[in-house]
This record gives C-alpha cells, structure tokens and sequence, in this order.
C-alpha cells in the first residue's frame, strides 16, 4: 500500500512541478502537504503544516507552515497537492508574517493508511518527533519517553513524562499522529490500554518504569 500511495504522488509530482514556483516572490505556487502536523513555535506555540514548495515536492525534506492559508481546511490523514496564490502583506505586524496564503486550487488529495512493522522507522511523524528529541536534548529530556498501546482495538502512542516535578498531561495519538484526547481527565482511562509498552527512550533515560 506505502508503495502504491509514493508511485501516485510521484506521478502527480511529474506534472505538478512543470509550473511550480520555487522563489519568495508574490504569485502562484505549488505545495504539498503532508498528513500530519507538528508542534512548532513561531510567536506562540502552535501546530505547524509540514510542507514542500515547488522543486522540493517529492524530496525527503518538510519544513513547519506557520501561515494560514485561506479557504484551506486541512483534514489529517491525507496527502494535498495544491495551487496557492502568495501576496506580499504591506507593513506586516512585528509578529506576522510578510505574505499572505490563499487556495486556488486543491490539485490532489492522498489518503493515507497507517501501516507498519516498526513503528518509530515506519510512522514517518513518529520518526520525526524521536529525531527532534535526540537533536534537542536537555534536562527534561531524561525523563520523556514514547509508548505504544492498544485502545479501542486499534494502536496508538503516547508521551509520557515522568519527571514528578513537571507532572506533564499525556497526550494519546492514533496511528496518523492525530491527537484523540489525554490519559487520564476523563478523557482516556488507562485500564481501557491493553499491551502498553515502551518504545523509545533517550540515552540517559531518568526514569523506572514498569509497563504491562
């Protein structure tokens, strides 16, 4: 199915790129957008398209959107290729962006199916945010570890801190990396978990845990 879905979007790539734009100008462009987002910080924190502009598309490469684009309601699990107009924003404010984003064109939507053998290598939002956090490694990293679980039948991950200090909400993402809610605070109980089990840790893991 993965390699169906890259020979689709490598078809599409062949024609998309024949008019895209790859420079920081005002006019039409071209951009791919993946399935997933990302927790980025620009002037706040946020969670940040992950895109490919113009000669980029089809590369391995994806850099955080921190812009809206208008009339575009991105929906997780699904690969878009779109036309996009760019505008110049004339005396932006000091926290704003210089252009501004607007859809013409919704050129193709991927959907995606989540399957894998090795989660952290197969999941590409999965092996993206373990790269993050062994490039960013600090004091409160020590303590962070990933697991993966069964819930409602199907897999999904979570961030755990166990640092007592900081005592951190648990974020639960299914397959796709979407959030469906947090452990704990009547959202998602931890006896409705079945086969909860560590799946990355940092070197200079902190923590004793026991997962069954």
């Amino acid at each position: 199915m993965a390699k169906h879905l890259y020979f689709i979007l490598f078809l599409t790539s062949l024609c998309f790129l024949g008019c895209s734009s790859d420079d920081s100008e005002e006019g039409l462009i071209n951009l791919r957008v993946n399935y997933f987002t990302l927790d980025c910080t620009g002037a706040f924190p946020t969670q940040c398209l992950q895109v490919q502009e113009g000669d980029e598309i089809g590369g391995d490469s994806w850099f955080n959107f921190f812009d809206p684009i208008e009339n575009f309601d991105f929906e997780p699990g699904f690969i878009y290729d779109l036309r996009v107009e760019r505008t110049r924003v004339d005396n932006p404010p000091p926290d704003g962006s210089s252009f501004r984003y607007q859809l013409i064109q919704i050129v193709s939507r991927t959907e995606v199916s989540c399957e894998f053998e090795e989660p952290a290598t197969d999941l590409e939002w999965l092996r993206i945010e373990i790269e993050r956090r062994e490039l960013n490694i600090n004091e409160q990293t020590k303590y962070c570890y990933i697991s993966q679980a069964e819930y409602e039948g199907e897999p999904v991950f979570l961030y755990f801190d166990c640092n007592p200090v900081i005592n951190k909400v648990i974020p639960v993402l299914d397959c796709l990396g979407t959030s469906i809610g947090f452990l704990g605070d009547s959202e998602i109980d931890q006896n409705e978990l079945s086969d909860l089990k560590i799946i990355w840790q940092p070197d200079d893991f902190a923590c004793f845990v026991t997962q069954k």
